[in-house]
């Protein structure tokens, strides 16, 4: 079975580009992103989220142990892990 995408009918098109205008992100067409989107910002687009992961996995009970959790989460980000996201937030481009 191959996957596919249902596509609204012309009407429906017309409807969302008459309505929507320069604001519609769809098939066809250039989007300008915002210059700060979290989507394109690599600290929003990945490392917050892992570092909350692995901080709050079990929570700390003392304000030192929540310190010495964000620095461990810190030093297991690896080279590879970068190299990985920069290439996600490129291929987002």
């Amino acid at each position: 079975m191959v996957p596919t995408r249902r596509r609204p009918s012309a009407s429906v098109q017309q409807y969302i580009r008459d309505t929507f205008q320069q604001q519609v992100i769809g098939d066809g067409g250039c989007v300008e992103w915002p210059p700060r989107s979290p989507d394109l910002n690599p600290l929003d687009f990945f490392l917050w989220g892992y570092i909350k992961q692995r901080v709050y996995a079990t929570s700390p009970p003392t304000l030192q142990e929540l310190r010495n959790s964000i620095t461990d989460a810190c030093a297991s980000v690896s080279p590879a892990m970068l190299y990985n996201v920069q290439r996600e937030v490129q291929s987002c481009v």
